[in-house]
């Protein structure tokens, strides 16, 4: 079974490179592509089932034993994120590059979406430290392409601020990677925790995982946004979908990694600075959506408000707030799928991108109506929609902390998020037209329309079937937080070789 754990990274790393020798015969690589990651999708769903009934699986490549050499583990966390991100790309893939279908294979476009696609999963099963920066790259390397690749003047400037931001986020990363490697002379997950619980300087894992926090932050968006909202708004609707369900949530999975595993020694301090900047976070999403009429930077801006949520039940460092962010996390990379493709849609029937040129769209597309506003209570916390559960737990972490003040901004910039939308959804549907004025909107194809209906039905279904989904992670919430259970669990022969 374990070998099997390489699987959903190898097939969309072996498509891109295919992709590359067929990329004339759009239709077939259109096939292969979706296909690839509709198969990954089904294999990670059934390793997450199979971990959930046995235990976590660890791949040690070429049979060196941690922490001598390279591993992956998947446990609940990981392939629940690896689940949710390779059906997320499964639809993106599906959704095409429409009228830019013929660039797009000319600047090898779909090949960089499944090489990203390898790095955002390699960073979720690796299980040491050096490789978490290696994926990372891997990621980054592919998201720098599509950002700018064949794109406007007005996205090469956007792309200046992500690649100088992102590339100071990486040097920090390696930093972190080799201080916290000099203080435990280990670079595997499991056993970095162990040593760190054994350590008497105490001082230098605080300073070190301080480092770690901006580093993640960064590629989350935490505070540090200043990239997101330009290069979201510039970028056509598939890649804009991609980098809101995938970029920033990796960097949110690795806070939580890190700050539920191995930085948990010191919560007095690290996580209380959590809670701050996830309220920084939360007010700077919430300005954000209120301040533009841009549709686009409107829901760049949703992306920023909903990590602000993630890492609010993070630092609360109690089991129901990381529960809830865990689930939060897994439920938003779909949200902010459909949200993008809504928002993509909306700017490719009318032309425009200010939401006031939107008025009048309910006599051709009521269709577009439905799926808004469900979109939106999702977003907002409505149940019984998939976003209700994860900000339960989230609120209930953050009452038996004692973090009213984030409790507080979350309903608070929940209710700006819905109103933000909203007041899209009435123009659209309720706006008059001027006296003797005839919109004329483009139709969108039917195959984005039932795409656009597979993620209405899942973020119904995951509100519905959420019991089923807390199951997995509860189990992902105890594996991390428990004292040594991670370590018993992935590697029992270092316990062994301690005592």
């Amino acid at each position: 079974m374990s070998n099997l754990l390489i699987l959903p990274l190898l097939l969309p790393a072996v498509c891109a490179l295919a992709l590359v020798f067929i990329r004339t015969q759009s239709r077939l690589s259109r096939i292969f592509s979706i296909g690839t990651m509709a198969v990954s999708t089904i294999i990670s769903l059934l390793l997450l089932v199979y971990v959930m009934y046995n235990k976590p699986i660890a791949l040690d490549f070429g049979g060196w034993k941690a922490p001598f050499g390279i591993q992956f583990v998947g446990d609940s966390l990981s392939l629940l994120m690896v689940t949710t991100s390779s059906f997320v790309v499964t639809l993106i893939m599906a959704y095409g590059f429409g009228r830019a279908e013929k660039r797009a294979i000319r600047y090898y476009l779909p090949s960089f979406i499944l090489f990203l696609t390898v790095g955002v999963i390699g960073s979720f099963l690796t299980a040491d430290l050096f490789n978490v920066y290696v994926m990372f790259e891997v990621m980054l390397l592919a998201s720098f392409v599509l950002i700018t690749l064949g794109q406007s003047v007005e996205q090469l400037r956007a792309a200046i601020i992500y690649v100088v931001l992102n590339i100071l986020g990486s040097w920090l990363l390696l930093l972190g990677i080799g201080l916290l490697y000099k203080l435990t002379g280990t670079l595997n997950f499991a056993l970095v925790a162990q040593r760190i619980g054994e350590m008497d300087n105490q001082s230098s894992i605080v300073i070190v995982s301080m480092v770690f926090l901006i580093a993640f932050g960064a590629k989350a968006a935490l505070v540090l946004f200043m990239w997101l909202p330009k290069a979201y708004a510039v970028l056509n609707t598939e890649l804009a979908a991609l980098f809101a369900s995938l970029m920033t949530k990796v960097g949110a999975y690795a806070l939580i990694r890190f700050f539920t595993l191995i930085f948990d020694e010191h919560d007095g301090i690290t996580h209380p600075l959590l809670v701050f900047l996830s309220c920084i976070t939360m007010l700077i999403g919430a300005f954000g959506v209120l301040a533009y009429k841009d549709i686009k930077k409107i829901a760049a801006y949703q992306v920023i408000l909903s990590i602000g949520f993630i890492i609010l039940g993070l630092g609360s460092n109690t089991y129901a707030g990381v529960n809830g962010a865990i689930f939060y996390l897994a439920n938003d990379m779909v949200v902010k799928t459909l949200l993008f493709f809504l928002i993509g849609s909306l700017v490719y029937v009318t032309g425009y991108r200010q939401y006031r040129h939107l008025h009048g769209l309910a006599k051709q597309e009521p269709f577009f109506g439905v799926a808004f506003v469900i979109m939106i209570l999702a977003i907002g916390g409505v149940p019984p929609f998939s976003g209700f559960p994860g900000k339960v737990f989230i609120f209930k972490g953050a009452i038996e902390n004692g973090n009213y003040l984030g409790l507080a901004l979350m309903i608070i910039t929940s209710l700006i998020a819905m109103f933000s939308l909203f007041r899209i959804f009435f123009v659209m549907y309720l706006g008059n037209e001027k006296k003797g004025e005839e919109k004329i909107f483009k139709a969108i194809p039917v195959y984005r329309k039932s795409l656009i209906a597979i993620l209405v039905g899942t973020v119904l279904a995951m509100g519905i079937i959420a019991p089923l989904i807390f199951k997995v992670t509860d189990n992902a919430t105890h594996l991390n937080m428990d004292d040594g259970r991670y370590e018993k669990a992935v590697n029992p022969h270092l316990k062994k070789e301690a005592k």
